[in-house]
């Protein structure tokens, strides 16, 4: 007989989060998190240590192929490849390492590769990102031709006002363009904590390297934790339960 299968949301909702009702304990969600860090570090970890690995290879592609050890000679047009090359490697993993933030933020912890091999599949993902890395390079562009800091403002607004969007579309499907527009209006609605949020982040990174990178085994499964636990608040995050099989790994996440 065929299973019964039924569907959850837990966490809130995009409509509850724009009109406001949702209320981010920051406090709470840290140690959440933190909690969560503690058992599910590895899976993470495995996604910092591929990111890693290719940096080395871009590196050395850099310096052994094409001879190029100082980025600031780097003409404008190979830049631009050379981004676009980095983007189309790097965000299959980094939308793993998010949905493993989603996944643990509602008890599920699946395995690394399991889901890139899906992830690596979806060209929507790419696509999306290199939208939005257009659309802060063009912002800053264009803001930093009336002031440098009016440029840097307008790239740090961009990258954290659009923060959700890569999330949205592996978790809700939504299109690109609105993946991009909700992300958007939710932060403009919740600014001031996830500000704060990224701030203290950033400043946790900065005291990372003064421990020559070895703070990082718990600082960024930490964040990728406690972004999935903000997700999860301001989005809710759709959950396929199996009736009769009350075991956990027998509940899978839908996305």
């Amino acid at each position: 007989m065929e299973e019964q299968k039924q569907f959850e949301i837990q966490g809130g909702s995009l409509e509850k989060s724009l009109s406001g009702e949702t209320q981010l304990d920051l406090k709470a969600m840290v140690k959440e998190a933190w909690e969560l860090s503690k058992n599910t570090k590895t899976a993470v970890l495995h996604g910092v240590l591929l990111l890693f690995f290719i940096a080395i290879i871009f590196a050395w592609v850099l310096q052994s192929v094409f001879g190029i050890t100082d980025l600031n000679v780097v003409p404008p047009s190979m830049m631009i490849s050379l981004k676009v090359a980095g983007v189309i490697v790097t965000t299959p993993i980094i939308a793993t390492m998010f949905l493993l933030g989603i996944s643990h933020s509602v008890g599920i912890k699946p395995r690394f590769l399991s889901i890139l091999k899906n992830v690596m599949g979806s060209v929507l993902v790419i696509l999306l990102a290199l939208l939005l890395v257009a659309i802060s390079d063009v912002g800053s562009f264009v803001g930093s031709q009336i002031s440098v800091l009016l440029g840097m403002a307008v790239l740090i607004y961009t990258n954290l006002a659009t923060g959700f969007s890569i999330m949205l579309l592996i978790e809700k499907r939504l299109a690109p363009s609105q993946c991009v527009i909700q992300s958007l209006r939710v932060f403009h609605k919740y600014w001031m904590p996830l500000s704060m949020f990224y701030l203290i982040y950033y400043c946790c990174l900065f005291l990372g390297a003064l421990s020559l990178g070895f703070a990082y085994i718990w600082i960024i499964p930490f964040f990728i934790n406690m972004k999935g636990i903000l997700y999860r608040e301001l989005f809710g995050v759709k959950v396929r339960s199996v009736k009769d099989k009350p075991k956990q790994d027998e509940t899978v996440f839908h996305a």
